[in-house]
């Protein structure tokens, strides 16, 4: 699968970045973080309380930092 981010310029979209992302290696944690990373978490409403669904994932990431 590819997640692309774009943004508009002049009326025509501009692709900014492209990833490509393995779907047999998702999970049901957090889609967001597994997509960019705990940078994700940065603006996620969700951080730090009992729905944010990427606790674990986020405690293996930070263990590897």
């Amino acid at each position: 699968m590819k997640i692309q981010k774009a943004i508009v310029e002049n009326g025509e979209i501009k692709i900014i970045s492209t990833k490509e992302i393995n779907q047999d290696n998702l999970t049901s944690e957090c889609w967001l973080i597994q997509f960019n990373g705990l940078k994700a978490c940065d603006t996620c409403e969700y951080l730090n309380t009992s729905e944010c669904g990427g606790i674990n994932i986020r405690k293996k990431l930070l263990k590897e930092v």
